[in-house]
């Protein structure tokens, strides 16, 4: 296949530079703003560049243009949220961190600032959580997916959101299985700092009866305490009926025993 001068210039600077993606932007300031768009329908024609959105656009490397490749769904939708605050949690991220057992390419839950409808994303389908900008910047790590840093949510930022977004993952009975699931993995001091600073009261008071009957360190459940005093709202730790304990600490009828006792085995 032959190439224009200019798109071998553009071609040959991002293989030395090993970029994954190029924005509207960069080519304009390569090849001037004139030229930019014809290069990059061209390129897009010869397989080069594959546009996920306006202005943006995927690099296939020279070295995979004989071959065919398709990028991973978090590879592309961390491309498409790069210039703006997010982390990639939920499901997806229960795996990423081993706490199952299963992949789940067909379903990713992105966490940003501004309003996005779902969407489809590279064979996956996205659904978009809204969350404050400062909420975003607690319990994130930056992890390497192939050749570009992804945010992600780190293990105890993990469990959290399932306890805030239980829809996520089917429900609050399935949140609290998988929570308890992960819980040994979890750094207590760290999971409850991040509760504090940016679970709901309700997943604050589900975290504190779970701690208090795994018999956490009490300087734990004191700072969780001072967080939820004053809550009047009574919750079931799981959907169904009111049975089972009590307990006043933290508001919280204890109807999952069966699930707490089967996690500590």
């Amino acid at each position: 296949m032959r190439y224009e001068p200019r798109e071998v210039t553009c071609l040959a600077g991002w293989e030395r530079e090993r970029r994954r993606y190029v924005t509207s932007d960069d080519l304009r300031a390569l090849v001037g703003a004139p030229a930019a768009r014809a290069v990059a329908s061209a390129l897009v024609r010869k397989g080069v560049l594959q546009r996920i959105g306006r202005g943006l656009y995927l690099v296939r490397p020279f070295r995979s243009l004989l071959r065919p490749t398709r990028p991973s769904s978090p590879f592309v939708l961390g491309v498409l949220l790069h210039s703006e605050p997010y982390y990639l949690g939920g499901r997806w991220a229960l795996a990423h961190h081993g706490l199952t057992g299963q992949q789940v390419p067909s379903r990713l839950d992105a966490f940003v600032t501004r309003r996005r409808p779902s969407r489809a994303v590279a064979g996956a389908r996205v659904s978009f959580h809204v969350l404050p900008r400062r909420f975003i910047e607690h319990g994130v790590t930056s992890v390497d997916i192939e050749g570009i840093p992804i945010q992600v949510s780190d293990l105890e930022r993990t469990l959290l959101d399932m306890l805030d977004h239980p829809r996520m993952v089917g429900g609050v009975r399935r949140a609290v299985e998988l929570f308890l699931d992960g819980l040994p993995r979890a750094r207590l001091d760290a999971l409850v700092h991040l509760a504090i600073e940016v679970s709901r009261s309700c997943t604050c008071q589900r975290l504190g009866s779970i701690l208090d009957r795994r018999t956490a360190p009490e300087r734990l459940l004191r700072k969780l305490d001072a967080r939820v005093k004053g809550t009047r709202s009574m919750i079931s730790m799981v959907p169904g009926p009111r049975s089972g304990r009590f307990n006043r600490r933290w508001n919280v009828v204890e109807n999952d025993d069966a699930l707490v006792t089967s996690a500590a085995s």
